[in-house]
């Protein structure tokens, strides 16, 4: 038997294929920044890019690890709790390209279990730093001497 996921997938290549956007969280877990800050200190992320990291995702996912951001153009899409670029860093369909830098399929990033998600942001923040996130250009960098995650340990 075939899992939510993937017919909701089969909807979204659907629509890819149609052009039309589309902006979807499915059934995913809602983490509060503090369980994000402790799941990824507790898989070896610096304590002190914590704040940073629970900013962008609570700008780019709303803290949701299915999230799947719109259709940009034809391009791309973005999943998970970072909203990485199927054109660049997960593959999502064998008819749209991708650089696939991460080595991941984009559906693993949309897991309970972040640890995927985790990793592929790693990537591409020592590719890109962290001005790879239009989260962090236009809102995190401004207040990052602002955030903190201390009260979450």
């Amino acid at each position: 038997m075939r899992s939510f996921h993937y017919y909701f997938y089969a909807i979204l290549l659907i629509f890819e294929s149609t052009g039309l956007a589309l902006v979807a969280v499915v059934d995913g877990r809602v983490l509060t920044r503090c369980e994000l800050a402790r799941e990824m200190f507790q898989l070896g992320i610096e304590k002190s890019d914590l704040a940073t990291w629970t900013c962008i995702a609570r700008f780019e996912s709303k803290l949701n690890t299915s999230a799947i951001g719109q259709l940009n153009g034809k391009w791309s899409n973005n999943f998970g709790l970072f909203q990485v670029s199927d054109r660049y860093w997960c593959t999502s369909s064998s008819i749209r390209p991708s650089a696939n830098m991460c080595h991941q399929i984009c559906q693993e990033l949309l897991t309970d279990n972040i640890d995927a998600a985790v990793e592929c942001a790693q990537t591409v923040k020592q590719r890109q730093g962290w001005k790879a996130w239009s989260a962090y250009n236009g809102y995190c960098q401004h207040i990052a001497h602002k955030l903190t995650v201390e009260e979450c340990f």
